[in-house]
């Protein structure tokens, strides 16, 4: 089947219909279309990728925020199992900084930087190589029913130390909730990253939804672009991944039960040189710096990047000046910045996994409820994964159910 684009054609006829060109929506279908069975996209907008999507800023790639992928979840499983082997750079934390109280600290990510740091003391430091233990010996799904706070508190009573275990909490689940993210979200990322850790992709995250697209049409999908149906087309099977738990309630006509998202202020900055800081993450402020740049096709010549991110609480407002004035405490000065792109407020998480809901646990199916052939896919949805493993794997999911329910499917005669 050839890619559609004319949203005046009628609807074509596919075992499952998919409404959602994003990662979710696009993973989805070519897991169906690998299966033999036929599948058409629908995508609103004229373009594929959703918050994936990368854009191009005279020279510079810019993510829609900081984007990493964990080499070790769900999502790179889920790639990988399309023929997908997506290629980047790790970050450059080799002499990482933390900052706390005005000024910038080495960054106590081992045996060696955790003694030499000035940002604890020694009380500090044995206080917190012993939270890190408890934490990555942790079973995450034993602790689903407490919040982050309420987990932080369990393992340290020093309030630094604290502060830099809240500080890494952030970072590694870009959520900013410790009362009501469930405990087990971040146990779980915090022993990704420090087992396996993550990459900055080559080209950006446009460098997934390139691949993953052309794997749809590769397995003989179908792609439709500039049309969303308001309602659920008449299919055997329909596959909704539009975003959030609102966005598929109004679609699937089910009430999914209300979220808390989380969000970002993001601002990404192009460099006439490489910064003097290449990692800097907030203690007292929710906010981290890093150089997204290095990946291939990512700067221009001789130039650099980085990418800027503000943790917003739920009720925090936005403040560029908040992230430049992070910037300029990093080292970036003004006259080194030749282009900046600022995003007033990102959707990092559209529904996070509370304590009060079970943790990951209690997310929803992607089995639409009294809806036979209806299946939902997102970062909301599923027991695996967080982020874009969530999305991944969920999307893994349906496609499963999807293809099983049309194997069920009484033979027209």
């Amino acid at each position: 089947m050839e890619r559609i684009t004319n949203d005046s054609d009628p609807l074509p006829p596919a075992d499952v219909h998919v409404i959602g060109g994003g990662l979710g929506g696009l993973a989805a279908a070519a897991l169906v279309a690998r299966s033999g069975r036929s599948v058409v996209v629908h995508e609103q907008l004229g373009s594929l990728g959703g918050r994936a999507v990368s854009d191009d800023v005279n020279g510079f790639r810019f993510n829609r925020g900081p984007h990493a992928l964990y080499t070790g979840g769900e999502g790179v499983a889920v790639l990988r199992r399309l023929g997908v082997t997506p290629t980047g750079s790790p970050p450059a934390t080799a002499g990482a900084r933390m900052a706390f109280g005005g000024r910038t600290y080495l960054a106590p990510g081992d045996v060696a930087s955790l003694l030499r740091t000035g940002l604890l003391g020694l009380r500090d430091k044995v206080a917190l190589a012993s939270a890190l233990r408890r934490l990555t010996t942790l079973d995450a799904a034993g602790v689903a029913a407490l919040t982050v706070r309420q987990l932080v508190d369990d393992v340290t009573t020093r309030e630094r130390v604290a502060a830099v275990v809240h500080a890494v909490v952030r970072l590694t689940s870009y959520v900013n909730a410790p009362d009501e993210l469930s405990a087990d979200v971040a146990v779980g990322q915090l022993q990704r990253g420090l087992d396996d850790g993550v990459v900055y992709l080559d080209h950006g995250w446009q460098q997934l939804v390139d691949v993953v697209a052309a794997a749809v049409i590769d397995a003989g999908g179908s792609i439709r672009t500039g049309h969303g149906p308001l309602r659920l087309p008449e299919a055997p099977a329909v596959i909704v991944a539009v975003g959030g738990p609102a966005a598929a309630s109004a679609l699937v006509d089910h009430d999914y039960p209300a979220a808390i998202p989380s969000y970002v202020s993001s601002l990404d900055l192009g460099l006439r040189r490489v910064p003097p800081h290449r990692f800097v993450l907030g203690v007292d402020e929710p906010i981290y710096l890093s150089d997204h740049g290095r990946p291939v096709g990512m700067t221009p010549d001789g130039a650099a990047s980085v990418s800027l991110a503000n943790y917003l609480a739920p009720g925090d407002k936005p403040d560029r000046h908040r992230l430049e004035t992070f910037a300029r405490g990093a080292g970036i000065a003004a006259d080194d910045v030749v282009e900046a792109r600022y995003l007033h407020r990102m959707t990092t998480v559209t529904a996070i996994a509370t304590a009060d809901g079970g943790g990951l646990a209690g997310r929803a199916d992607v089995t639409v409820p009294d809806r036979p052939g209806v299946f939902v896919v997102g970062d909301w949805v599923g027991r695996r994964g967080h982020l874009a493993d969530a999305v991944l794997a969920s999307a893994e999911d349906a496609a499963t159910a999807a293809v099983r329910h049309l194997e069920r499917r009484p033979v027209a005669r």
